[in-house]
């Protein structure tokens, strides 16, 4: 059976779940439960729950396709871990990433799809639903990002052996396994100035010598030295057409190898794991604030225009002193009743489509209209923000924009607001803005220990039996 298209659509499960958390232990757990000291230390663990009553489907799955692993009252089988193998293999090859031994590999994967069963019971048990037409609604995200429809996406599932219900099922489990991460991350772990104090302290000490490495990936479209205007706009239009590619989900590596002509294109656009004094201080202060799989906007070099991809760190490096930074405006309406939202979405979007025409400027309406006292007298203007410093919905819209744009309005509570990204650049963090930086790099880094602890909490109280290893 050819198996490449299956593989291809559940990939996009495989990377979503990293995304959420559930990362690749660094060792093979070999028996029904992680190892007790997975986070460092030794913690005692709850006793393991009894076997479930199994539905007759088991025998079934045992007869037609071997089983894996029970999980629960779930299965997986031989035939979903080795789907999974091969999409996690043929991720790591389009990022030119190295493989464990293929037992290994498949210990691995097997334990990380145990983690995302059991996540997944767990929002059931914890009052967690997600309805037909959101599971429809993902279902044809799929299909739109493999340039399907939803009958030609379900056909093609069919056809390479695996049922319609099946696959929605393994959506529904990705969609139940996000929405407990959002939960868990929905409130941030309080951050004393005394920890900020320390790890402030840790990076300007590492600062004398740094040690860090940096493995890097690029796309490329170089600028030649006498180039036009128009032929400079030609060449950052093209860059900003792969930008909105890489907004919609596509694959870094595989554009990287179509389009970039820059170094280690035909390695998924990969420069290798360098230390920070082989590479282009331009890049250190592009991806210094970056988390690993993270890719920066559009910048500007001499020689041309950049995306670049942070893979990894290694070492520990100086402190940051410069951090991307984007220069913000915005116009605020006051809207407390559902008829004055309406009014004011209606406004501030004709109010878009003139300054996006070039007939009005978003300062003065800014100064015409706004009704944050903090801003209007300064035509709308917020400065200049790191990511993560406005609220967490303003933010989003933010990164959605390039320089000049402006956003769709977007409703907050009792007021409607409107956002012009002017620049984004590199900039000199200011003494607030390195404690708020590294409040969020506290933060993400306690919130992301929280959610590890909870997955193996949940793992070690679910019945999970692993046949191979009887």
């Amino acid at each position: 059976m050819n198996k490449t298209l299956l593989v291809m659509m559940l990939a996009s499960l495989a990377v979503c779940a990293q995304a959420q958390g559930l990362r690749l232990p660094p060792s093979a757990a070999g028996g029904a439960g992680l190892s007790a000291n997975g986070s460092g230390g030794s913690t005692a663990q709850p006793p393991m729950a009894a076997p479930p009553a199994l539905p007759s489907t088991f025998s079934n799955a045992r007869t037609s396709d071997g089983i894996a692993a029970i999980v629960g009252n779930q299965v997986i089988t031989d035939y979903d871990l080795q789907l999974r193998v091969e999409a996690t293999r043929q991720q790591a090859q389009a990022a030119g990433a190295a493989l464990p031994p293929e037992a290994q590999l498949r210990s691995q994967v097997l334990n990380q799809m145990i983690d995302e069963v059991a996540l997944a019971q767990y929002a059931e048990q914890t009052g967690m639903g997600v309805n037909a037409d959101t599971i429809d609604r993902a279902a044809a995200q799929v299909a739109s990002n493999n340039k399907m429809t939803v009958p030609e996406l379900r056909s093609a599932i069919e056809k390479e052996g695996m049922g319609w219900s099946t696959y929605r099922d393994q959506l529904k489990r990705e969609i139940l396994i996000s929405r407990v991460r959002e939960r868990s991350m929905a409130q941030l772990p309080t951050i004393s100035e005394s920890q900020i104090d320390e790890f402030l302290s840790k990076q300007e000490a590492a600062s004398a010598s740094p040690q860090a490495g940096y493995e890097i990936a690029q796309i490329f479209l170089p600028v030649a030295q006498n180039a036009s205007a128009e032929q400079v706009a030609a060449v950052k239009q093209n860059m900003e057409a792969i930008e909105a590619q890489l907004k919609a989900g596509a694959d870094f590596a595989k554009l990287a190898t179509q389009d970039s002509q820059g170094e280690g294109a035909k390695h998924g656009g990969n420069l290798g794991m360098r230390p920070a004094d082989r590479l282009p201080t331009l890049f250190i202060d592009t991806v210094r604030d970056l988390q690993p799989g993270q890719i920066s906007p559009v910048i500007r070099s001499a020689a041309g225009f950049h995306i670049l991809k942070l893979i990894q760190v290694s070492g520990e490096g100086a402190a940051p002193t410069t951090a991307m930074q984007s220069d913000v405006r915005e116009i605020v309406l006051s809207a407390p009743t559902d008829a004055q939202r309406l009014r004011a979405k209606a406004e501030l979007g004709n109010i878009a489509q003139a300054v996006q025409a070039g007939k009005v400027q978003f300062s003065e309406k800014a100064k015409e209209l706004s009704q944050d006292p903090a801003t209007a007298s300064k035509g709308g203007d917020l400065g200049w923000v790191l990511a993560g410093q406005l609220d967490p919905v303003l933010d989003a819209a933010l990164q959605h924009l390039n320089p000049g744009d402006v956003s769709e309005p977007i409703v907050m509570g009792n007021k409607v607001v409107l956002l012009q990204l002017v620049d984004r650049a590199v900039r000199p963090l200011a003494l607030s803005q390195k404690r708020a930086l590294a409040r969020e790099i506290l933060q993400r880094q306690k919130a992301a220990q929280d959610f590890d602890e909870l997955v193996r909490d949940v793992r070690a109280r679910t019945y999970v039996h692993i046949p191979e290893n009887d």
